[in-house]
């Protein structure tokens, strides 16, 4: 079999089991609903009281999330009461991200083979307002602060290329005109000041900065990860680290924390990295894998989701959160339960 083959036969089997994963996660939460008769209370977010509650919740710093208790709806909690989650009854999210007033929200097609998902554009209620086409399963989604753009990643089978060990497809949107205004790969590359191209380009981790046309993401290209700065309105990246993979800049632009692979085995730990001078650490234990691109809690601490254990998906599926300076070494602390793809507004 050549490698070709063999890299599309794995992502075939790698999205099989994603989807099995998501129908497994969805049975074990309905199996304990039946079980114990209890299920979690949604607010409906047609109501508009329930609307008031959205708009005074947005008020001062928030929380939404995915409920892992309800299976990909959008909660909400107020940080200085994390006791009180407030789940919404909205679409089911494989992957959202919200900035100051809208929201993305990428949803599985359960009715078709085609289109593989939706990106389905939120207003501040959590109400849809527009919906696109995606060509493959969701992994990454980003908003900026500001709102103005927002970024899906999709994995995409039958185009694997023999250099590469699998195929994204990042797209970015206006979010107040609720449309797609340009693909990743239609982006230069510079590298050292020299123009920098391979078929086998794949890019995905979208984070943007303040003024959202801005924004870093990660290049990967013949098995080695680059941290690129793109530019929307010029259509081009420059790359300027390396070995960085899913990236997420703070509120005050001078750290990124990321994935890297972990020494002693598969998956992934997290680092953190000083823009200015471009010192990096290690911030999580080599020994926990954590695949997600995380969400900056404030200038300090990073929040991710993490599974740890076994059992229903509400009683292992966490968020947790890590301090990023180098003083504070290797560290992590539980955060939040039944939740994961966090999106703090401030």
């Amino acid at each position: 079999m050549s490698n070709r083959i063999r890299v599309a036969a794995f992502w075939i089997f790698v999205a099989a089991c994603v989807g099995s994963a998501i129908a497994y996660v969805r049975w074990r939460t309905g199996a304990a609903e039946r079980a114990t008769g209890i299920s979690v209370p949604l607010y409906d977010i047609a109501d508009p009281a329930v609307g008031a509650m959205i708009d005074g919740m947005r008020a001062k710093p928030v929380l939404f999330f995915q409920s892992a208790s309800a299976y990909g709806r959008i909660g909400a909690v107020d940080l200085d009461n994390l006791a009180e989650q407030k789940i919404m009854d909205t679409l089911e999210c494989e992957r959202s991200h919200f900035g100051k007033t809208d929201g993305l929200c990428l949803v599985l097609n359960r009715e078709s083979i085609q289109p593989r998902a939706f990106a389905y554009f939120l207003d501040r209620r959590f109400q849809p307002s527009g919906r696109l086409d995606l060509a493959g399963l969701p992994i990454r989604a980003r908003v900026s602060a500001d709102a103005k753009h927002a970024a899906s990643t999709v994995f995409v089978t039958g185009e694997s290329y023999a250099s590469e060990d699998f195929t994204t497809r990042t797209t970015i949107y206006d979010l107040q005109a609720r449309k797609a205004i340009v693909d990743l790969e239609q982006f230069t590359v510079e590298r050292n000041g020299q123009p920098f191209s391979n078929v086998d380009f794949n890019y995905w981790g979208v984070t943007f900065r303040r003024d959202s046309n801005r924004f870093l993401a990660t290049l990967g290209t013949g098995g080695k990860r680059f941290l690129v700065e793109g530019d929307i309105a010029q259509r081009r990246f420059r790359v300027i680290a390396d070995d960085v993979e899913c990236p997420s800049l703070s509120p005050d632009e001078r750290h990124v924390v990321f994935k890297r692979q972990r020494s002693k085995a598969t998956g992934w730990q997290l680092w953190a990295m000083n823009m200015e001078t471009r010192e990096s650490w290690p911030i999580t234990e080599d020994q926990q894998d954590i695949d997600d691109q995380v969400e900056w809690l404030d200038n300090e601490h990073v929040l991710y989701g993490m599974v740890l254990g076994s059992g229903l998906p509400e009683e292992v599926l966490g968020l947790w959160s890590s301090r990023v300076d180098k003083a504070a070494g290797k560290n992590r602390e539980f955060f939040l339960r039944s939740a994961w793809s966090p999106a703090v507004v401030r």
